[in-house]
């Protein structure tokens, strides 16, 4: 049976009439075929203007431009460039830009003030404000990034002549395909014209948020390497979701959220709403979403620039995200990966030990700080109140190689009334309590006849510290027969933080930048 055939898309009608024309027309006669071509985004905006407005708005039509359009936004060129030798900016968005020469290849050399060639300094990043190097002085790079960074690509290979120019867009030899809009536009997700394809899946998401095969996740230089949102979703407990649960695709990333993460998780939001964590303002994301991918440039040792989906926490102190050779992220017997604590702590607990981070880690949405039990936080001046005014206790507790230890310094007196200095010192293990070793000291003299090879520590004999609470502590000292003989007899104390705190507070994790 012969099919009739009629192409509708002439821009002097307008897109309701054309619609209304396409349903009457596929009403009266089923076999009518209508030919699809790309139309362009403003095909879309009658109808969809406020998805397009936002769409506008997002870093999607950016990811190729003219540079006669890219010229007239706030964009460096690199050193000894004009926008006439610029044929195509790649990206200028929010992270980086590339640039493309007049015959289609990517920029990978600059000049320096004297003219002189320089390789790289040709990748310009907008959160630094730097240039770097990408491909540095590679000679003829082409431009074939088309399949997720235009609309309607076909690579040279893919298209059916194979013998002049007319395989590369604008006829440039180093752009190795052809497109139909530079950017990421509707139809490139939709299909083109009035094929408005809706799909949801992850997998159409996938089709350009992944990098090599989607069981794996490539890594570089400490970092998760850029666009894996797909692998990386595979390989977390998020794996059967949709993107579109959490995002409208339409937007801007950071103002895309549609649903948080108490809309799925609320018994763990609930139980970590009482954390004093969540009263400092930190949120879900700020852990299980760190900046563990690097798109242009990293801003610190574990703080890439964008955000991972990998979500889980492996709060083992001695964990590595990455496989031995750095070149993917470690994923376990199942393929899933998780975020290690350096990441999700480090970015702004620069100076806490990973064995501690892990102390507070495990069971975190559940447990009160304030409970933590032994850590540094506690250091500080802690006594009995006014009712032993005159006595107290400076408590430390600190990583000494790598172990940490609490030390206490016990100013108080003898049988006597004399003054006596006592040190306490011993590993931290678990709980709350550890076991100290006491000394006294004696010998030196004061001011300038003070001599340090005089200083004698005589074993005074043990003790236990324990502090169930950031604010409470309780004191046992027990003294060995030699003392017991000089009238020391075994002390028992409860002890509250003073007023003056040494150093940081309870519970420990305050951001310390430096």
């Amino acid at each position: 049976m012969k099919r009739n055939v009629i192409y509708l898309y002439d821009r002097r009608f307008s897109v309701s009439f054309v619609a209304i024309v396409a349903c009457v027309l596929a009403v009266l006669s089923p076999d009518i075929v209508f030919a699809q071509t790309y139309e362009g985004a403003e095909f879309c905006q009658d109808c969809h203007e406020s998805q397009y407005s936002e769409w506008r708005a997002s870093g999607h039509p950016f990811k190729l431009m003219k540079g006669t359009e890219a010229r007239n936004r706030p964009i460096p060129l690199p050193q000894g460039f004009k926008w006439d030798d610029i044929s195509y900016v790649i990206g200028g968005y929010q992270w980086k830009s590339r640039y493309v020469d007049n015959d289609g290849y990517v920029i990978t050399t600059t000049f320096d003030k004297d003219g002189n060639e320089v390789p790289g300094h040709n990748q310009y990043n907008y959160l630094t404000g730097t240039w770097s190097d990408y491909h540095a002085g590679e000679v003829d790079k082409p431009y074939n990034c088309g399949k997720c960074h235009t609309t309607g690509w076909i690579a040279d290979e893919d298209h059916a002549t194979d013998n002049d120019l007319s395989d590369n867009q604008d006829g440039l030899p180093g752009m190795h395909g052809t497109f139909e809009a530079g950017g990421v536009e509707c139809e490139a997700c939709h299909g083109p014209g009035f094929e408005m394809e809706i799909d949801r899946s992850s997998e159409l998401c996938g089709s350009c948020h992944i990098r090599g095969d989607k069981n794996t996740i490539p890594a570089k230089g400490g970092f998760i390497r850029h666009h894996e949102q797909y692998n990386e979703i595979l390989a977390s407990p998020h794996e059967f979701g949709s993107c579109v649960i959490c995002h409208d695709p339409h937007k801007r990333a950071e103002f895309s959220i549609k649903v948080d993460c108490a809309g799925c998780h609320e018994t763990v939001a609930l139980s970590y709403a009482k954390n004093a964590m969540s009263d400092y303002g930190v949120e879900c994301i700020d852990c299980h979403m760190p900046y563990a991918t690097k798109s242009a440039q990293a801003l610190g040792d574990h703080q890439g620039d964008l955000k991972t989906h990998l979500f889980s926490i492996n709060t083992d102190p001695t964990a590595n995200m990455f496989t031995p050779d750095g070149g993917f992220v470690a994923l376990d017997s199942k393929g899933k990966g998780a975020v290690t604590l350096d990441f999700a702590c480090k970015r702004c607990h620069k100076t806490a030990e990973l064995a501690e981070l892990a102390k507070f880690a495990k069971n975190f949405h559940n447990q009160n700080l304030d409970e933590i039990g032994l850590n540094p936080g506690l250091t500080g001046i802690w006594g009995a109140g006014k009712s032993r005014d005159g006595e107290g206790f400076n408590v430390e507790v600190a990583y000494s190689n790598g172990v940490l230890t609490l030390i206490v310094f016990f100013y108080t007196y003898d049988n006597f009334g004399n003054q006596v200095f006592l040190m306490a010192t011993g590993p931290v293990t678990t709980g709350t309590s550890t076991e100290v070793t006491v000394y006294i000291t004696e010998g030196p003299m004061w001011g300038d006849d003070f001599d340090p090879a005089a200083v004698v520590r005589t074993l005074w004999g043990t003790g236990t510290f324990d502090f169930p609470k950031c604010t409470l502590g309780n004191a046992s000292m027990r003294p060995n027969q030699a003392m017991k003989n000089k009238g020391f007899t075994d002390y028992l104390q409860t002890l509250v933080r003073d007023l003056t705190v040494s150093g940081i507070q309870c519970p420990t994790f305050v951001n310390n930048p430096n």
